[in-house]
């Protein structure tokens, strides 16, 4: 069990620093682009249509590859994203550049979840999966956290494009290294397993009939949403708000995310303790309230108190993935946990593709950047609220 946890965890963690590496360093690209830094939400929506586009058929390639596969496979689109970005100052290519990255790294971050939840269920005592998938899940504040301390770093030094070339690299890198595994933890995989579509309209039916799953997909995409709004727009909001420098915002951003790594160990302990839907309840909670308290962000300040906010954000709106796949392998049927998680995660990237494009685009039409945090702490105060109801209330 400990070797496919720390690969999952690998693997995932370098998804992750795909993700956020042109976020963390939104400010310094968008200024050598001559493009609007809060533009990245647009981005991290493309992102994640194309996890979307991913996961849909991830399933039927984890049958006939395995899993392992498909994860070295998400690594080397995440490189070939990243890779691509240095491009995108040759004359009139930048948006198209920008478009295939957001893409390419969107392929590399859909499959990772299903992928390692067909691994890790194999391996892992039910009395124990809230854990260990908390643990799991632990990888994306990782490698976010990796992203804030190292991107900016690295970006004064060698370009923002030398930064997005160096995450390409360690994800090449981990790609090669995950190969001896490859033979045992794919021993399962079944050479003429079809890789059309209608597994996903399956994985939806499945979802669909299920109140539980049906629940829980929701609620994941306004989570998502939350998420990666903190995420891609946190460092550049803090920036225009406050007297912060990159630097700095990327640190806050990256305290947070590493705080969240316990803060997912704490709540999946919970969650294997107590009940699941409750900790998904006060999760919602905390999010909101972190949302609202972001809209009063200002210059007068203190940096402890911004480290405070982000620490809060990173604790509830980063932290809640384990507890909700742990429930999601839970919920599914007996054999299709590879077909629920992917029919779930669907869910999840389409908030999280809603999410920062809608707070972007509030902030244009209202004129405040403050909007769309002030928008999706209301609404995931609204899901938070929808866990305290039972399944058996729903299904009536």
């Amino acid at each position: 069990m400990i070797r496919v946890l720390l690969a999952m965890v690998a693997c995932q963690a370098a998804a992750a620093l795909a993700a956020f590496t042109l976020p963390v360093v939104a400010p310094a690209a968008a200024l050598s682009l001559g493009l609007a830094a809060e533009l990245v939400g647009y981005y991290t929506t493309l992102l994640l249509g194309g996890a979307m586009l991913a996961t849909a058929v991830t399933a039927g390639f984890v049958r006939r590859y395995g899993a392992l596969r498909v994860s070295q496979a998400t690594l080397v689109f995440a490189a070939l994203g990243l890779g691509a970005l240095p491009f995108a100052h040759l004359p009139y290519l930048a948006l198209p550049v920008l478009l295939g990255s957001a893409v390419l790294i969107g392929f590399a971050y859909g499959p990772s979840n299903p992928a390692s939840s067909h691994l890790l269920v194999q391996v892992t005592p039910e009395h124990l999966r809230g854990r260990v998938f908390s643990v799991k899940q632990s990888s994306v504040p990782l490698g976010g956290a990796l992203g804030g301390f190292s991107l900016p770093f690295l970006e004064t030094r060698f370009g923002w494009q030398g930064a997005a070339l160096c995450a390409a690299g360690a994800c090449l890198l981990l790609a090669l290294l995950l190969q001896p595994w490859r033979r045992k933890m794919d021993s399962d995989r079944t050479a003429n397993a079809s890789l059309s579509s209608a597994g996903f309209v399956a994985a939806m039916q499945i979802v669909m009939t299920q109140p539980g799953l049906r629940r829980l997909a929701a609620a994941s995409g306004a989570f998502a949403a939350m998420q990666f709004c903190y995420v891609a727009l946190f460092v550049t909001f803090a920036v225009e708000r406050t007297d912060l420098t990159l630097q700095t915002a990327g640190t806050a951003l990256s305290a947070g995310l590493v705080v969240s790594i316990g803060g997912r160990m704490l709540w999946g302990w919970a969650a294997d303790r107590f009940t699941p839907r409750f900790v998904l309840a006060g999760l919602g909670f905390g999010m909101a309230a972190s949302a609202f308290a972001t809209t009063a962000l200002g210059p007068a300040w203190p940096y402890a108190a911004i480290l405070v906010l982000a620490i809060g954000f990173g604790s509830t709106g980063t932290a809640w993935q384990g507890v909700y796949l742990a429930e999601v392998a839970r919920s599914a049927p007996d054999g299709r946990i590879a077909e629920a998680t992917a029919g779930c995660m669907s869910f999840t990237f389409l908030g999280g593709l809603i999410g920062p494009g809608a707070a972007s685009a509030l902030a244009v039409i209202t004129g405040d950047s403050a909007a769309g945090f002030l928008f999706m702490g209301a609404v995931t105060f609204a899901f938070g609220a929808a866990f305290l109801w039972p399944e058996n209330h729903m299904a009536e």
